[in-house]
């Protein structure tokens, strides 16, 4: 049977359909409604097929003059029906107590029209009335649903209340649209991306960046990742555009900071032009902002001898006319320079040349000669949180460009997917320290998905994470989030249509997510595949490890790994 009845509507609101259930009637071959035990058996070409009706996050159809409107169970309740009054006066007169029975009642919200081809359209021009019948809908149905929209049948896992059935998704919206995939503590985040990741691997390439900001990735992928420690990475200054090194070295407020960016440009633009090497590379107009090796030394010595200059005056030497204006300026990098956290930056030893540019992008793409990696690792577990931002900002910014000349040199795109954990930390609206690679990310996620750069936050904060980002992610994935503040958040990041379905965030289990958005054809309960290995972010027992025989610890070795800031 292909239209089995289940209820009727009973309210329309907006987004919200009401429907009340009717009871189980056998009516020779044919049955509809619902039993108390919420199990109806549904006839089919391949014999019975067992439903449970009323599952938040399980599915409906309603009857409309142009198709049937699929529609998602978001709560269910159970409803006294009060008595009329000629029900009541009939009781008493055949002597009899009137009861109250009660009624079952679902709640929907409508995902989508099947037309009477049995196409499946996002959205409705029209919704149900009072009284529209209301039908089951058979697992295959649903699967057929997926199947129009997934892109080469990529799964990420399997539908919560049809365990066999895979859930089906279109990559190519999910990470050119960008993505956003959210949850609390413990919600199954490490666990998602690993497994999404780990999917992506299995085709024949791929290109995938992941900031790993506490080192549990390292054990979630085998040989076909590259794992980097950002310590051991050289980011040379070199590689940086003008407006980054200014950050580091300007402070804007200063009365003094319009000299000095004035003269550190036009600084900048003379030492790239006059060094050798760069002569060498017949590249017809450098500007400040060209990659290109340069002596950073010689612009200090600069600075140093205009901030004490001594010209001629009428009877003695007098001030220079910048004198002293470069004081703080050099204060400041004379700090980074004897600052050894930044050594990666300011020291390169390896790539101090312009022709190691092509290695160190080789490095980060993955594109070793003869062994292509298709995940990268960026470890930024043992980086300050200061220096840090600058790393991240730096590799979010080199990846853009190199998208963008890719395109522009070979009329196609090199397709870079950027995976940012723990967004909130360094992609952070109200902390001035991100600001830099906060601003390299909003980029990409505003411009990217023209020349193949996607990028994917990662949080359990999403209130924390810049809304310039989060307002470009077209794709949701919402593990379990039971804080208000951080359930009201997303709801309004959500179409109207759907935000009824954030109520089902706080009962999510460890893994479960609900997927909405364009990657999607309707929101989706699903329940992510396990990683195979799973990444370093199991909580710690406290049981187990207080109950096991006492060890001594060795705290020199632990206190010199902390000295050392390496293992």
């Amino acid at each position: 049977m292909s239209k089995y009845k289940i209820g009727k509507v009973s309210g329309v609101s907006g987004d919200r359909i009401d429907i009340t259930l009717i009871g189980h009637i056998e009516d020779g071959d044919n049955s509809i409604g619902v039993p108390e035990t919420m199990s109806v058996n549904i006839d089919t070409g391949k014999g019975p097929q067992p439903l449970l009706i009323g599952q938040p996050g399980s599915f409906i159809k309603i009857s409309i003059p142009n198709g049937e409107l699929l529609s998602m169970v978001i709560d269910i309740q159970m409803r006294e029906t009060p008595l009329s009054a000629t029900e009541t006066k009939n009781a008493g007169i055949e002597g009899q107590y009137p009861i109250e029975l009660p009624k079952r009642v679902l709640s929907a919200i409508p995902i989508g029209t099947i037309n009477p081809s049995g196409n499946f359209e996002s959205g409705t021009d029209i919704l149900p009335t009072v009284n529209s019948d209301v039908l089951a809908v058979l697992p295959e149905t649903i699967d057929k649903v997926y199947e129009s929209y997934a892109e080469g049948n990529f799964s990420i896992g399997k539908l919560s209340l049809i365990p066999d059935q895979d859930a089906k998704i279109n990559l190519d919206a999910f990470l050119t649209r960008h993505a956003a995939i959210l949850g609390q503590t413990g919600g199954g985040k490490s666990w998602t991306v690993a497994s999404i990741l780990q999917k992506i691997a299995e085709f024949p390439r791929s290109t995938v960046v992941l900031f790993d900001l506490h080192g549990e990735y390292k054990t979630a992928f085998g040989d076909y990742a590259e794992y980097i420690d950002a310590t051991d990475v050289e980011l040379p200054y070199w590689l940086m555009n003008s407006e980054e090194l200014l950050g580091l070295m300007v402070d804007r407020s200063e009365s003094a900071a319009p000299n000095q960016i004035a003269k550190f440009k036009e600084l900048l633009q003379k030492v790239k032009e006059e060094h050798e090497e760069n002569k060498i590379l017949g590249i017809p107009k450098i500007t400040i902002d060209t990659p290109v090796y340069f002596d950073f030394e010689s612009i200090i010595n600069e600075f140093k001898r205009l901030d004490t200059e001594m010209v001629p005056g009428q009877k003695r030497k007098k001030q220079g006319p910048l004198y002293g204006n470069f004081t703080r300026l050099l204060m400041r990098i004379d700090s980074r320079l004897n600052d050894k956290r930044y050594n990666l930056i300011f020291r390169p030893q390896k790539y101090n040349t312009s022709d190691s540019m092509e290695e160190l992008f080789r490095k980060f793409l993955g594109e070793r000669e003869g062994c292509p990696e298709k995940i990268v690792v960026i470890d930024m577990s043992s980086i300050p949180f200061d220096v840090r931002n600058s790393v991240i900002s730096l590799i979010l910014r080199c990846l853009f460009d190199f998208a963008y000349w890719y395109k522009r040199v070979n009329n196609k795109s090199y397709p870079i997917a950027v995976f940012c954990d723990e967004a909130h930390i360094y992609l952070n609206d109200k902390d001035v320290s991100s600001e830099p690679a906060r601003l390299s990310a909003e980029r990409i996620a505003k411009e990217g998905r023209k020349y193949g750069v996607s990028i994917t936050a990662i949080s359990q904060r999403p209130r924390e994470v810049s809304a310039t980002i989060l307002s470009q992610c077209n794709t949701f994935l919402c593990l379990r989030i039971t804080n208000p503040d951080d359930q009201a958040y997303v709801k309004n990041l959500l179409p109207d249509s759907i935000r009824g379905i954030v109520s089902m965030f706080s009962t999510l289990r460890r893994g479960e997510c609900i997927l909405l958005g364009d990657s999607v054809m309707m929101p989706t309960r699903m329940k992510i595949y396990p990683p195979k290995p799973k990444p370093s972010s199991d909580d710690t027992s406290f049981y187990s490890e207080w109950h096991s025989e006492h060890v001594e610890i060795d705290f020199g070795e632990v206190l010199d790994a902390w000295r050392r800031q390496e293992v």
